[in-house]
């Protein structure tokens, strides 16, 4: 088997994984709740883990490039914050929606910027613009809650032809990121830089551009989940979007995409977002202390981040020994 297949096919076996725990536990909650296998509920699962899986989607280009980006809540909080302070100054929606996305794909590629034309680490390139986003939104707003337009919440709460609206929106999302990333070559690129960003620069392939895209595309679903989350809650709070972003990485390594680049899965880090929601009402379901939810969400991150370590381990010895096996 080739290296390209087996890739896929270790990524495949993840998704599968995820998909088989999500449903087991989903079987557990019906057991304890009859109420959670209804139509409503489940909806509610959904429109709950909308703005995760939206923004996973970005992400998994992100980790697929061998990238990381800390810094999507912050970028999520400066929409939010540029939206509602537009609205107040202009009470038009089209120009704070056009504003609030537009900001936040620039930030986004402005993180792509900085660690492609300065040879800076991802981690630590976001790390800093983390800092820089959220206090240029707190600078912005005062720190202050600024309520939203009644109207707003049609978009986080309405329903189209009986479905709600965030649900419908995260299936466009999901929809588009699947037919990049496994029909286009974007997504080939992407892949190609994650598995060796030397070998995709020797083949003259566009690794910076590529590699700013992928960023600013996380922008931009960062802004639409932002702008979703805005309408849910009806209005901007000091405290939005603070560690959404490893919640986001964890769906995404949960869903079988690879922490080194190289392989992953749109669907995979949907089903990842799920599952993480589904922990979440599990444990509201058991009347579980509020703090002991964050302790949870990271534990849950350890041990996608371990379970991606050892399968790369595995990976990198069945390979040696294919290899030595065909010197023999």
């Amino acid at each position: 088997m080739t290296p390209p297949r087996l890739r896929a096919l270790m990524s495949r076996q993840k998704w599968i994984a995820i998909a088989l725990a999500t449903i087991v536990l989903g079987g557990v909650l019906s057991a304890v709740s009859p109420a959670f296998l209804t139509l409503s509920n489940l909806q509610a699962i959904l429109v709950q883990s909308s703005v995760t899986a939206i923004m996973a989607v970005g992400m998994t280009f992100i980790i697929m490039t061998a990238g990381i980006d800390i810094s999507v809540g912050a970028i999520l909080f400066v929409t939010s914050a540029l939206f509602a302070q537009l609205m107040l100054d202009t009470q038009s929606y089209a120009i704070a929606f056009l504003g609030a996305i537009g900001c936040a794909t620039v930030l986004g590629a402005l993180n792509g910027v900085l660690a492609v034309r300065f040879a800076m680490s991802p981690l630590i390139t976001t790390l800093a613009t983390f800092s820089i986003y959220r206090g240029a939104a707190i600078h912005l707003t005062g720190a202050q809650n600024i309520p939203v337009p009644r109207e707003m919440g049609t978009l986080g709460n309405g329903r189209l032809l009986g479905i709600p609206i965030p649900i419908l929106i995260l299936l466009a999302v999901l929809v588009i990121g699947v037919y990049l990333l496994n029909r286009t070559r974007f997504g080939v690129y992407a892949r190609a830089i994650g598995n060796s960003a030397r070998s995709a620069r020797e083949t003259n392939l566009p690794v910076d551009r590529v590699t700013i895209a992928v960023y600013a595309l996380s922008g931009l679903v960062t802004g639409i989940a932002a702008l979703i989350l805005l309408a849910r809650v009806g209005g901007l709070q000091s405290g939005i979007g603070i560690g959404i972003e490893f919640t986001v990485i964890a769906a995404v390594i949960l869903g079988g995409t690879k922490l080194t680049g190289g392989s992953g899965t749109v669907i995979g880090s949907f089903i990842g977002a799920v599952f993480l929601v589904l922990i979440d009402n599990g444990l509201n379901l058991l009347n579980a202390s509020p703090y002991i939810y964050d302790i949870v969400r990271g534990s849950v991150l350890l041990a996608a981040v371990a379970i991606d370590r050892y399968s790369a381990l595995r990976q990198s010895a069945w390979l040696q020994a294919q290899r030595a096996a065909r010197l023999d």
